[in-house]
This record gives C-alpha cells, sequence and structure tokens, in this order.
C-alpha cells in the first residue's frame, strides 16, 4: 500500500484504536490521541497546509517588507497602508481555507472524541457537507477583521489626543480577542451540531464568555504554539506545514468538546430520552 492509499485509507497494520482502549476525560484522551495519531495529525496538517499557502504569501511579503523598512525609513510611512492592504488580500484567502477548515476540524473532532476518522476520505466528506456555512463563516471572520484593523488604526491615532478614544481602542482590542476566542467554538459546532450560522456565533459568543479564564488560557497556548512555529516558518517554512495547524487545533477542539459536554450534550441526551420514553 503506498503513501497515497495509506492516506486514504489508513494503515491496515495499525488498527483503530477500540473504545475500551480509550481513556475517560477529555483531558486524558487528548495526550492518548496526541501519541497515537501522531504521525496522523502530520498528514493531516500537510493536507491543510494547501489552502493556506496564498495566506501564507501575503503574510510572507508583508513581513519581508516591513523588515526591509527598518532599514529604509522612509518607507515607514507607509506601514498603515501595507498592512491595510494585507488584510484584504486575506480574505480571499480565508474564503479558500473556509471548507478546508471544516474538513480538518471534523478529522480533529473525531479523533478528539476517540471516534475513528480517515485523514483524506472524512476530509472530503466534511468539506462536501458544510462548504457553503464555512465559506459564509470565514467570509464574516475576513470582514470582521478588516473592520477590527481600521477601528484599531483610527483610535489608536486618536487616543494620541483624547482619552476617550483610547478607552474606546482598548475596547476594540478586547472585542477582538473575545471573537478571536469564539473562533474555538464555531468550526466544531459546524460539524457537531446542525445549527444555523446564526446560531452557531450566538453559542460561540456565550460559551466563550461562559467559560471566560478557562478558554483564555486555552487560546493563549494554542496561539503561543502557533505563533512560535510560525516564526521558524518564515526562515525555514518546513515547521508549518508539519505541524502549525492541526496541532494547535487539537488543543482547541478539545477543548470545545469538553465545553460542549458541559453545556449541550448533556442536555441533548436527555432530550432524546424523553423524546424515545414518549414514543
Amino acid at each position: 500500500m503506498g503513501f497515497f492509499d495509506r492516506l486514504y485509507y489508513g494503515n491496515p497494520n495499525k488498527p483503530d484504536l477500540k473504545k475500551e482502549d480509550m481513556p475517560q476525560g477529555r483531558f486524558k484522551i487528548f495526550f492518548t490521541v496526541l501519541q497515537v495519531r501522531f504521525w496522523k495529525l502530520i498528514q493531516l496538517n500537510l493536507l491543510y497546509s494547501i489552502f493556506w499557502i496564498p495566506a501564507f504569501f501575503v503574510v510572507y511579503v508583508n513581513l519581508m517588507y516591513l523588515i526591509q523598512a527598518q532599514e529604509m525609513p522612509e518607507l515607514l510611512n507607509n506601514i498603515q497602508g501595507i498592512g491595510t492592504t494585507m488584510v484584504l488580500f486575506l480574505l480571499p484567502c480565508f474564503l479558500i481555507a473556509g471548507p478546508a477548515t471544516a474538513g480538518t476540524t471534523y478529522v480533529v473532532r473525531n479523533w478528539a472524541r476517540d471516534e475513528h476518522a480517515w485523514v483524506w476520505s472524512d476530509f472530503k466528506d466534511a468539506w462536501k457537507m458544510n462548504w457553503k456555512e464555512s465559506l459564509i463563516i470565514m467570509l464574516i471572520n475576513g470582514l470582521a477583521l478588516i473592520i477590527f484593523h481600521v477601528n484599531l488604526n483610527f483610535y489608536r491615532l486618536q487616543a494620541q489626543q483624547n482619552l476617550l478614544f483610547s478607552i474606546l481602542y482598548y475596547f476594540i482590542l478586547i472585542a477582538g480577542l473575545i471573537y478571536a476566542m469564539m473562533n474555538m467554538f464555531i468550526f466544531p459546532m459546524l460539524v457537531t451540531y446542525k445549527l444555523k450560522v446564526r446560531q452557531i456565533f450566538k453559542n460561540a459568543f456565550i460559551f466563550t464568555m461562559a467559560e471566560l479564564p478557562r478558554t483564555f488560557v486555552i487560546f493563549a497556548i494554542a496561539a503561543i504554539i502557533f505563533g512560535v512555529v510560525f516564526y521558524y516558518s518564515i526562515i525555514f517554512i518546513i515547521p508549518l506545514f508539519l505541524v502549525g495547524f492541526t496541532f494547535p487545533m487539537l488543543i482547541t477542539t478539545s477543548y470545545a468538546n469538553w465545553v460542549f459536554d458541559k453545556y449541550l450534550n448533556k442536555k441533548l441526551d436527555s432530550r432524546n430520552e424523553e423524546e424515545n420514553d414518549e414514543e
């Protein structure tokens, strides 16, 4: 069996974990998945990274410009314009990666719930099932990034002259951070429950605020890992394509599963039991 066959079907010499072999609890399952499916995470990361190549290229070009601007002061006056251009170019990049994010999240979510998933076939199926909603979500994310960037620059400049704008500047920062943390729940909900996009964003906000301290810690851990990998990928691109996406996603998705267990799954299970009793 060749590499691409194993990517699609899995390795028959390594049977999937049985239910009784899996530890109980999301925390223990996370480390078991990290150990047992380490190479599968890398395979999935390689697949997912392909769809982020345009975004990586846009960011890389703009970072090179900023580095060059440090040596050429005349370029510093145009930094804000370069940042705006980068954000605008990232919008179509987000749309390209939208369905792929749904597919990747579905596979990682299954692994994080100790459920079976093939790297390619389940990725492809989740892509087909959620491509419309994932495009809408990524469009909203892209527009939110543009709005955040424009408002942050505006209030930062105005804050130099007025204290009120300083308050608004930090308010925008906090709002942007909360929105970023909401994304830990958005795609896991998309591939798990039959919800409208509006309901997904509403629930993501509720979960973020209800578990704000824990959510912030998990988000910070995942962001630091991604940031370190991305930093070294600027010099040596391989780390991003090996571990840059799926490993932080495993952290955030495992946490999202825990939150869903706490706030959604028990209620859904009890509701299903009541419906079965009535029948």
